[in-house]
């Protein structure tokens, strides 16, 4: 977490967030719920200047009903919520997992196991952001597909941001077209997993300058708002 904090600030960054993948995920994520509260421990004792550092975690959606594997007494204490679908997750059921993630690794398969799986995907992330004080949706479409401007039209409700993700280069060009033309805010991510990725947003950047993206509606731009606070933090207040 130090190295981290320490290439964003040496990257010119003005803030950084902690993320890691809640414990429902085979192959990444934290062992356990705890794990959060060493880490708010950690980053409290940092001693780093110029840079804030903001704890959070990046909850996996379990099931059709859009349960996070982060309970609220957990993410109440975070400042900041993120939240999508991702592989090898652990369901909430048996059927829910045949429903959403079996069928999606089938969506191949056809026109109607493709249908089907979207169908599920939408439906899970819709009910996810609209269940849970999420602040960020990340990655929309990525591993799993999804109808776009559904998935849009709930982050405008809800008010939650739409990730461009510079680790994945993902959303596609159309797909963020699609989006803005819902209404998102968007914010740009560089999904570092590694000190040596940390503020790698040109991706992002460059999306920005090809579609012209007003830059009031990206939340994290130099010259924007600083102090920025998630929903949790405001809930708090």
């Amino acid at each position: 977490m130090e190295g981290i904090a320490l290439a964003a600030r040496e990257r010119g960054l003005l803030e950084v967030a902690i993320t890691d993948h809640g414990p429902n995920v085979v192959v990444s994520g934290v062992r356990d719920l705890s794990c959060y509260k060493r880490v708010r421990g950690d980053i409290d004792r940092l001693d780093i200047s110029d840079i804030r550092v903001l704890v959070g975690a990046e909850a996996n959606i379990v099931d059709l009903a859009g349960t996070l594997d982060i309970p609220e007494d957990v993410y109440m204490d975070l400042d900041v919520l993120i939240c999508g679908l991702h592989p090898y997750t652990i369901p909430g059921s048996w059927g829910d997992g045949w429903r959403l993630f079996g069928r999606n690794h089938l969506r191949h398969l056809g026109k109607g196991w493709r249908e089907r799986a979207v169908a599920a995907n939408t439906k899970a992330t819709v009910m996810a952001l609209e269940n849970n004080p999420v602040d960020i949706l990340s990655h929309p479409g990525l591993f799993f597909q999804v109808d776009i401007e559904e998935v849009a039209r709930a982050c405008v409700r809800e008010g939650v941001l739409f990730e461009i993700n510079c680790g994945h280069h993902h959303p596609p060009l159309e797909d963020v077209k699609i989006a803005l033309e819902a209404g998102v805010d968007i914010i740009i991510n560089s999904d570092a997993h590694f000190c040596d990725t940390v503020g790698m947003m040109e991706y992002g950047s460059g999306l920005v300058e090809k579609l012209g993206i007003p830059l009031e509606r990206v939340v994290n731009r130099r010259g924007g708002e600083e102090g920025w606070i998630g929903k949790k933090r405001k809930m708090k207040c």
